[in-house]
């Protein structure tokens, strides 16, 4: 054997290991070349789950979430899930005997993010070697990288819940493309999802797409689906209701939370899964009318529980949000805008940056499942991509799930195009075009070729650079302890740096932070002053520079914040630290 026929063999034996490697040494150069390997981030969610889990370090209650400094007296109840703190505790907790918790805490967030590459990898190299097609592992390695190599939700320091949500779907996916439909990996798809699902419920739609195309799945195909269904089924009951026992204090097992793992989804998907297993194990033998009543029942029984235990959480949980935070701060929170409002602002590489790698990966799996090629993967693939276009039409953030879902149509449709398997009308090169189309940055290039523009980008860096973080937490850190008002996008560090507690910030839970502080930043400074004393603030930072600044002063000119950036502070604000453009007042007392 050649070296080169050995170096080809070493690859495909040990894909997912040649993937991972890649992925992980690019995510590590970026991290490194752009100075922030060490740091937390790059999304300040981020950087509260490291608040999140130092709490946990530092002795609070493995069933209490509340984050004390958050918000105004009393705290903030979060609903972000143990589930993801406990494999970064148990790295630091680990090291920190030999390290300190600190330096240990910082290398498991370094650490972290890199293993969930790993849950991603194994997801896509278990997906195509199901999937049997020649040549489809190496197009899948290929754009597997091209999608991750740079990818932020996976880059050292990206502790958040999003990267181990989207590994747990990529492998729960892997897990059932195989036509065999074998017992092993049906049932770790069970509990992967619902494993997902406990963790947070931005998901909880592709979790109902999934197990949707297992049940229609079983109720076509009917025996020979049995096994495989039927221990999916099961799988997913007993890890759903093992993560709420071991996620949900005794105390709030009555309460029908819609944010968070609680009794609804519980019930739900105790009750679908333990139904589905035993209408399996009841009608495979029976026919198919038989199976798709047997399902529809299964349906009504979830569906009914819902309507009676939380009849709310067919709605969005945000949208009970008062009209002011909804216009004042939801619909300027990035992750939550529309995917459509890159497109109305010209923003065209933004848009096709988002949204072009998963609709050819939507193009690829329906005209693969039209032509019968791999059609029972390929449907999965459909429902998945479907699934994120249109909840990024809804909240861009879900673009990422897409990106990655198109990796193994697109992967498919390039090994059958090199092998000349789509028809002598298909040139054997246009493998090279699905390869580009798969490729994120490559619909980003088009669309500022196609749509250039010029960005005040560079402006906008030097405005945000001019508020100086590190010197304003340096300088608040000296401070006595107390309340901060500052822009939203300043309360996970101001907790991380300082002993302070901050009142606003971007997490809905903190409902009435989020209330008072838009109320103060908007009312004249004489209503201001109460409402600053009513919500306990002894500090207001303000930056000219700050996106959230330069809206509020431009929203209510009159209002505080307008005044303050017009050269008009009230004589009851007392300036006591400054750092570049940051100025830190203290609240005088009346």
């Amino acid at each position: 054997m050649s070296a080169r026929a050995r170096l080809v063999h070493f690859a495909e034996v040990h894909a997912g290991l040649v993937l991972s490697a890649g992925v992980i040494v690019s995510l590590l150069i970026i991290s490194l070349l752009s100075g922030r390997f060490g740091q937390i981030g790059p999304d300040g969610d981020d950087v509260m789950r490291m608040v999140q889990v130092r709490d946990l370090l530092n002795g609070q209650g493995w069933f209490d979430l509340t984050q004390p400094r958050l918000g105004p007296e009393g705290g903030t109840l979060m609903h972000w899930s143990r589930l993801v703190d406990l494999p970064i505790a148990a790295i630091a907790h680990t090291l920190s005997p030999f390290i300190g918790q600190e330096a240990a805490l910082r290398i498991a967030c370094a650490v972290w993010p890199l293993i969930s590459v790993l849950i991603v990898t194994s997801g896509l190299v278990a997906g195509a070697r199901a999937l049997g097609v020649p040549g489809v592992l190496f197009f899948t390695c290929l754009l597997g990288f091209a999608v991750l190599f740079r990818h932020f939700r996976f880059l050292p320091g990206a502790i958040d819940h999003h990267n181990l949500q989207l590994g747990l779907l990529v492998l729960a996916a892997g897990c059932l493309v195989g036509r065999e439909r074998a017992p092993a990996p049906m049932a770790l798809a069970g509990a992967l999802l619902a494993l997902t699902a406990a963790i947070g419920a931005e998901v909880h739609l592709f979790v109902v797409a999934i197990a949707a195309f297992v049940a229609l799945d079983w109720a076509i195909t009917g025996a020979p689906a049995q096994r495989g269904a039927a221990v999916f089924g099961a799988s997913f009951a007993a890890v759903l209701t093992a993560t709420f026992l071991i996620t949900v204090p005794p105390l709030d097992y009555g309460i029908a939370r819609c944010d968070a793992h609680a009794s609804v989804t519980l019930l739900a998907g105790l009750a679908g899964g333990a139904a589905f297993a035993l209408a399996v194990q009841v009608t495979s033998e029976k026919s198919m009318a038989m199976r798709f009543a047997a399902l529809a029942n299964v349906g009504a029984i979830c569906a009914a529980l819902v309507l009676v235990i939380g009849p709310q959480c067919l709605s969005n949980p945000l949208d009970s949000l008062s009209p002011q935070a909804h216009d004042l701060w939801l619909a300027r929170v990035d992750e939550a805008r529309p995917t459509l409002v890159y497109l109305r602002s010209g923003q065209l590489d933004e848009f096709l940056f988002r949204l072009g790698t998963p609709l050819a990966g939507l193009a690829a799996a329906g005209w693969l499942a039209w032509r019968r090629d791999e059609a029972r993967a390929q449907l999965l693939f459909i429902l998945l991509l479907t699934v994120c276009l249109v909840l990024s039409l809804y909240q861009t953030r879900f673009y990422v799930f897409g990106q990655l879902f198109a990796v193994l149509p697109l992967a498919v449709l390039a090994a059958r195009a090199q092998a000349g398997a789509l028809g002598p009308s298909v040139p054997r090169l246009t493998y090279l075009l699905v390869v580009l189309l798969a490729v994120p940055t490559m619909w980003s290039a088009a669309g500022a070729v196609l749509a250039p523009q010029a960005r005040p980008a560079a402006a906008r860096l030097s405005a945000a650079a001019s508020c100086d973080p590190p010197a304003t937490y340096a300088a608040l850190a000296s401070l006595p302890p107390g309340r901060i008002l500052a822009p939203a996008s300043e309360a996970p560090d101001i907790l991380a740096s300082t002993p302070h507690s901050a009142l606003y910030g971007h997490y809905h839970r903190n409902r009435a932070g989020i209330d008072a502080a838009l109320a103060i930043f908007t009312s004249a400074p004489d209503a201001a002053r109460p409402r600053l004393a009513a919500a306990g603030v002894d500090y207001l930072l303000v930056c000219p520079g700050d996106a959230d600044m330069r809206f509020f002063a431009a929203h209510a000119p009159d209002g505080l914040i307008g005044r303050i950036l017009d050269g008009d502070t009230p004589s009851w604000l007392e300036p006591v630290a400054t750092a570049g453009a940051t100025t830190v007042y203290r609240v005088k007392p009346r």
